[in-house]
């Protein structure tokens, strides 16, 4: 599953949270629980997070549940700094920044 994030995200944290909340999932078959940042844009990073189970309907599951988890772990950080955000620099001119004269 994945999930997008503001470039200050701290993996490592997000990395821990996710190993600890899987540890206590019945779903979870204790082979496959991994963070990736698989892309990264103008405007946020792209985390990927796998886990396994026994079979497909567990694994749904448990997928559900890290999204879930995860997203409130994010809001939870503070201020919503490793949320995605659209920056806008004021200090910027203003042809440069909507094309005109």
């Amino acid at each position: 599953m994945f999930i997008y994030a503001d470039y200050r995200v701290p993996f490592d944290e997000v990395r821990r949270e996710l190993e600890r909340f899987v540890a206590d999932r019945p779903e979870w078959d204790g082979k496959q629980a991994s963070l990736q940042v698989t892309s990264a844009t103008d405007r946020a990073v792209e985390l990927r997070a796998l886990v396994s189970a026994a079979n497909a309907s567990l694994c749904w599951d448990l997928r559900c549940a890290v999204r879930e988890h995860l997203i409130a772990f994010l809001q939870k950080l503070g201020d919503g700094a490793v949320l995605p955000r659209t920056r806008f620099d004021a200090s910027a001119p203003a042809q440069r920044l909507f094309g005109g004269p």
